[in-house]
């Protein structure tokens, strides 16, 4: 069996985990190494254009041509298309180290029979534990306090300072109960707050037994005193979040968002922070990154702003690769788990492939 890891541009492959974790989790098997970019290309301006315009016009990496006999193939940022995977003789599994799915062509890559698993939940502590940090930031005005002390002032009083609250008592709204939102709810329990739902996708069964309220998506923005967005950005939910949802918030409502920046309409937020129909927003992606420097977000007091950090932690870096290459052996093994392409499960194909491995 031969396995090709695609690595970014200018990595080092005698640091790679997924390497690592490649070869512990399948010693007989041929691991190449393949690199996606160009020499001398800015990675991060390359991932961000993949993030926005998916992989269907990126172009294949010359490891595909060179290691077309591998049968598993695992990339994180690697443009994967169906054009791409056709190139592959016997491919049957694709490993996305990331829980994004932006640069994979999912439908089409389902049509080839190839199963694609990818790293959902490798961020989950991290973006949760972020999610309420920033609810607690803007509420609290903790990064606004430290700046006026930076900048030589101390207790002058703010904008918004009114609208500081007790979470204790309050409503949680939770936009998407996968498994970001399930943690977020779990550890806002010792706060002692009142936790609403909204996900079209699951059913009430999901929060028997628990003090999780599942609501309409019109209730969650009308009851809410904090809404944390948690949903899957796909192109069903571009915009999901616009004016119409917003203009049902409450006055001292605090918008946070670590999920994408395309579910929500942010000129619609930024006007609702500007005119104070909300109290603030907490905001850790932007449709833009870096964030423009003539943005209007940055000429509001009642904003606290961070560089899509919500999911860089060491631990999550770990779990990356870990998880990734226990769910392909699951997988082959025909043990449950996570699976982005259920369909393939019965996919002739597939399922000779499985039995001979």
């Amino acid at each position: 069996m031969k396995i090709l890891i695609m690595l970014e541009m200018g990595m080092d492959p005698e640091q790679s985990l997924l390497i690592a974790n490649a070869k512990k989790t399948f010693p007989d098997a041929e691991v190449a190494v393949g690199f996606w970019g160009e020499e001398g290309q800015d990675l991060a301006a390359a991932i961000r254009y993949v993030e926005v315009h998916g992989s269907k016009d990126a172009k294949i990496p010359e490891a595909f041509y060179e290691h077309k006999d591998a049968e598993i193939l695992v990339g994180t940022f690697c443009p994967f298309s169906k054009e791409g995977l056709s190139v592959f003789d016997n491919l049957r599994v694709l490993g996305v180290e990331r829980a994004g799915m932006e640069n994979v062509d999912i439908e089409g890559i389902e049509d080839l029979g190839i199963m694609v698993v990818n790293a959902t939940g490798r961020n989950a502590d991290s973006v949760s534990d972020f999610a309420i940090a920033m609810m607690m930031a803007e509420n609290r005005k903790i990064a606004l306090s430290y700046h006026r002390i930076m900048s030589g002032g101390f207790r002058e009083p703010f904008s918004n300072a009114d609208t500081m609250m007790d979470m204790r008592g309050k409503t949680v709204g939770l936009f998407g109960f996968g498994f970001i939102g399930k943690l977020v709810a779990e550890k806002l329990g010792g706060f002692h707050m009142n936790i609403l739902v909204y996900d079209p996708y699951i059913k009430e069964d999901a929060v028997k037994g628990t003090s999780v309220k599942l609501v309409d998506k019109e209730t969650l923005f009308r009851e809410s005193d904090f809404l944390s967005v948690h949903a899957r950005y796909t192109e069903d939910t571009y915009y999901v979040i616009g004016e119409p949802e917003i203009s049902l918030m409450k006055k001292n409502a605090v918008f946070i968002n670590t999920a994408r920046a395309g579910l929500v309409d942010y000129e619609a937020l930024t006007k609702a922070l500007e005119t104070r129909k909300i109290a603030g927003a907490a905001l850790d992606v932007f449709e833009n990154e870096p964030l423009e420097s003539d943005s209007p977000l940055l000429k509001l007091d009642n904003v606290t702003l961070t560089a899509h950090i919500a999911g860089a932690t060491k631990d999550a870096q770990m779990n990356s690769p870990r998880l990734i290459f226990e769910r392909v052996w699951k997988v082959i093994a025909g043990e449950e788990t996570p699976i982005v392409t259920p369909s393939v499960l019965t996919n002739e194909k597939f399922q000779e492939w499985r039995k001979n491995i």
